[in-house]
């Protein structure tokens, strides 16, 4: 978890001690110890690359039930590599940040 504002409200505290859930404190300047948003961004990819209409999508119920379909086809279709390499990456994130003492790096 990152430092934004909705993971650190007194409620979702509450219920992460709650529900046993630890997190990790994350230096303040470093989404870089945070890969999942390079895998947000994979996924918005694919879900606009496999269904471009969703560009222009609305708030209906139908509308949001096609979103949910086509993100669980794009995460089916995500490059596993892509998992991997940013699992494998972990260890020279953490090398960077703490080099560059809780500041943003290049990743």
């Amino acid at each position: 978890m990152d430092n934004a504002l909705i993971h650190t409200s007194n409620l979702v505290k509450k219920w992460l001690e709650t529900h046993g859930v630890w997190t990790l404190d994350f230096p303040p300047y470093s989404p870089d110890l945070n890969p999942i948003e390079h895998l947000w961004l994979a996924l918005k990819r694919k879900i606009l690359e496999l269904h471009p209409e969703l560009e222009q999508m609305g708030q209906s119920q139908e509308d949001l039930e096609r979103l949910i379909e086509a993100c669980k086809e794009a995460w089916m279709a995500l490059d596993q590599g892509l998992m991997r390499r940013l699992i494998d990456s972990m260890e020279r994130r953490l090398k960077a940040v703490r080099k560059a003492h809780g500041w943003q790096t290049k990743y």
